[in-house]
């Protein structure tokens, strides 16, 4: 999986400045998926200001499953639990096939792909695909992530 420019959230240079995602689309959709699936919205965070990501908790066939989407890309992903520390990515069938008529989905295993790098004079040399801007490896080399997903959904200020 390529990390496009922005997904972190950081940019110094206009020109790196990330699009953003619909927020109140997002709920509507997380609105809908529950109805959907005879199941419940519990939760809608739209506006963490210290994270890259908004989630929606549902509450479907008796489990909890937290819908997360990417701040600035169409990028979508399915946890078990979101903490500060750590999040726990699972796949979803259902949830997937809703979602997917509005943002690209991306698995579990994509997203606990190592993030492989090398630290160079205070800043790191990424070498997964990736267009990431300075602003964005200077915070991977402060944070250290260990995978992708902790780039694409991350609790960064």
């Amino acid at each position: 999986m390529e990390l496009l420019n922005g997904v972190t959230g950081f940019y110094i240079d206009l020109k790196d400045k990330p699009p953003a995602i619909s927020l109140k689309q997002f709920k509507i959709h997380s609105y809908e998926a529950a109805r959907t699936y005879n199941g419940e919205l519990l939760e809608c965070n739209e506006t963490d200001v210290h994270s890259n990501f908004l989630f929606s908790v549902l509450r479907i066939s008796n489990k909890e499953v937290y819908v997360l989407l990417n701040k600035h890309y169409p990028f979508v992903a399915f946890a078990s639990s979101v903490h500060e520390e750590r999040i726990f990515f699972v796949n979803d069938k259902e949830l997937s096939f809703f979602f997917s008529a509005f943002y690209k989905i991306l698995c579990a295993e994509s997203l606990n792909e190592k993030l492989i790098y090398t630290r160079k004079k205070g800043s790191v040399l990424i070498k997964n695909d990736n267009q990431l801007n300075n602003a964005e490896l200077a915070q991977i080399a402060y944070w250290k992530p260990i995978t992708v997903g902790e780039v694409l959904y991350n609790y960064w200020d």
